[in-house]
């Protein structure tokens, strides 16, 4: 009699004997997971008008995506000095995609840096927060 107690309550106490013993070692062994920095995707429009929009915001640590269009007739390029940061000259019509990592909190001035442009408007401000 005693032993058919015993085979009863046998499978639902080595049940929660294998429970036990699986959440210790869930709670034991670390998982490291590794989330990638946020992407920030902007479209920047050089039209006769100067740069659109003039001033981009992002978070430090984010990748950041330029997408530089020159919709202006004159040949144009973006340049950001301080971070060593430029496209190549970009013809009516023409684009071109910057990438980079945002490292460094603080504001960052970029121009168009084609003879004569930084003075007329081609000029606006990457602020990395």
């Amino acid at each position: 009699m005693h032993f058919r107690r015993f085979k009863l309550l046998g499978y639902p106490f080595l049940s929660l004997v294998m429970i036990t013993g699986l959440l210790v070692m869930h709670h034991s062994i670390q998982v490291h997971t590794y989330f990638p920095a946020a992407t920030r995707t902007q479209t920047v429009t050089i039209s006769s008008a100067g740069f659109l929009p003039n001033r981009i915001t992002v978070r430090e640590g984010d990748l950041v995506s330029l997408m530089i269009v020159n919709t202006d007739l004159k040949p144009h390029n973006l340049a950001i000095h301080e971070l060593k940061i430029a496209s190549s000259e970009l013809k009516p019509s023409q684009s071109a995609l910057l990438q980079f990592s945002a490292r460094k909190k603080g504001s960052y001035a970029f121009v168009s840096d084609t003879p004569g442009y930084p003075e007329t408007g081609f000029q606006g401000m990457l602020i990395i927060q």
